[in-house]
């Protein structure tokens, strides 16, 4: 075999050993979770049948459906306010056919990696970035024993979680209009 065939094999063979190392390599690549669009909670038309309601602890406002409960916990001690928690519920025969709660820590602080994390346990096909109140945050549907629909919201250097169970279609639909009504303070 010629040196000008020799060259021309080895090239080739280069040339394969690269393509096949760099087609492995995007094989073992983890695929990052798509979170490209921003979903805009809907607005909706609410002035009749909704409530009011006003955290202080939070500065936060909304709007619920008027056949619906609301209540507020507050953990606080000498130290001040650790968290607060907010529930909107509706009951069926006694039984709980809708949860929204909230959950605040005002004293831990956190960033958008805090934001990032929120992410494990979710469905990856079900995370989107949302908009509520001006505040920006993301949303999915965590899976496990402790299935339910997750609202991440990141303000003022503090996240705000709202989860929804049982987390169906309908009840989405319910916190997705309640959250349209969100406004700080």
């Amino acid at each position: 075999v010629s040196k000008r065939m020799k060259k021309a094999i080895l090239l080739i063979s280069c040339i394969v050993l690269i393509v096949a190392i760099l087609y492995i390599s995007k094989l073992n690549t983890p695929k990052a979770p798509q979170t490209t669009t921003l979903k805009a909670i809907p607005t909706v038309q609410q002035n009749s049948g909704f409530k009011d309601v006003f955290i202080e602890e939070i500065g936060l406002s909304f709007k619920y459906p008027s056949n619906l409960t609301f209540r507020k916990e507050v953990a606080e001690d000498s130290a001040g306010i650790h968290a607060v928690g907010f529930y909107v519920e509706k009951k069926v025969d006694n039984n709980l056919t809708y949860t929204l709660y909230g959950v605040y820590q005002p004293n831990i602080e956190a960033t958008k990696q805090d934001l990032e994390k929120s992410k494990i346990g979710m469905d990856i096909n079900t995370i989107k970035e949302v908009a509520t109140g001006g505040v920006q945050g993301i949303e999915g549907l965590v899976t496990g024993p402790k299935t339910r629909y997750m609202t991440v919201l990141l303000r003022n250097n503090r996240i705000l979680t709202i989860s929804t169970i049982p987390p169906t279609t309908e009840n989405k639909t319910l916190t997705d209009q309640i959250l349209a009504t969100f406004k700080f303070k």
